[in-house]
């Protein structure tokens, strides 16, 4: 199964929570990637949590017991409506997306549909829920295309796929509403449980393939760069948002763009690995440097990266037993 197994007892997920009192929160796409580790943070500090997924790329493993799960396409707005009908929630975090680049410029109806149309009718459940805050999980590096210098939330949008051009209406979608909304512009996240069969998992692509035996696919010089920011820290950031009065845009990244050379050179030393290297063509749609500058979330006593990409790295190897 290429999803990560649901892994447990990582201190980590949990060391930002501050104490208060406990919530019901909807999570999207709480049986992904990104979204389960938040669903286990939010269940650590004490909060009622319901899930909905359609599984297209989540896995039922990744919800803990307890946790409601409700199988259903956010895009589906009447569909999403049944789900939760009669449900009360405090906040909404909203996780669910499609997050390939390259094949949202293949199929952008699709990608519109679930990122710019399943906003709305997520919009539209909260406030029907009766809601007063929701967290948008958005994206740093296909929103602000390439960034020379680190991108900081006033810079230029300059979106080169439908994914990102997409991801930002979702964020307008956010603030225009009655909520207390806030978009969280994510760096590379990496982490355990993450899938190695998704594009833009360059490091659990590469662990995956030195734990079967097979050569690191590098696309093109290997010169390209990254924000690579770990789940734990994300996770930190969503229940931090949650308990702050913030609104409006914030990145959470580390403000260090690492390449691709540059990365196979930490596995190298932090695994004791030697894995053979293929080059590819780039890939349309890719850019090449992204760094976000995320000095806004520690100037505003919101959230602050903890996890040095060595540190997240040796954790995500030993989940997927490596290293």
């Amino acid at each position: 199964m290429s999803t990560m197994a649901r892994s447990v007892g990582d201190p980590h997920l949990t060391h930002g929570l501050r104490a208060m009192t406990s919530r019901r929160v909807l999570v999207t796409g709480g049986a992904g990637f990104v979204g389960s580790h938040l669903v286990d943070a939010l269940c650590a500090h004490g909060d009622d949590v319901v899930v909905v997924d359609d599984l297209s790329t989540g896995d039922r493993a990744n919800v803990p017991d307890g946790v409601a799960l409700r199988v259903v396409d956010i895009s589906d707005g009447p569909a999403l409506g049944r789900a939760i009908e009669g449900a009360h929630f405090d906040a909404v975090v909203h996780c669910a997306a499609k997050t390939k680049v390259v094949q949202s410029a293949e199929q952008p109806e699709l990608y519109r549909r679930v990122i710019v149309d399943g906003t709305r009718n997520v919009v539209d459940a909260a406030l029907a829920t009766g809601a007063r805050d929701l967290v948008n999980i958005s994206t740093g590096g296909a929103i602000y295309g390439e960034t020379p210098t680190c991108a900081h939330e006033d810079s230029p949008l300059s979106p080169v796929s439908p994914y990102g051009r997409f991801k930002a209406e979702a964020e307008a979608i956010v603030q225009r509403h009655g909520l207390r909304g806030i978009s969280l512009r994510l760096g590379n996240a990496y982490g355990p449980r993450q899938r190695d069969d998704l594009e833009g998992g360059v490091i659990s692509i590469f662990l995956g393939a030195l734990r079967d035996g097979r050569p690191l696919t590098i696309f093109g010089d290997g010169s390209a760069e990254r924000d690579y920011v770990y789940v734990g820290d994300v996770a930190d950031a969503v229940l931090a948002a949650l308990d702050a009065s913030a609104t409006g845009i914030y990145n959470i990244g580390t403000g260090v763009a690492t390449s691709v050379n540059a990365l196979v050179g930490l596995m190298r030393r932090v695994l004791g690995a030697s894995p053979e290297v293929q080059h590819a063509p780039v890939r349309a749609g890719e850019i090449q440097r992204s760094c976000l500058d995320v000095s806004k979330a520690a100037r505003d006593g919101l959230w602050r990266p903890r996890t040095t990409l060595e540190d997240g790295l040796g954790r995500t190897a030993r989940s997927m037993h490596l290293g």
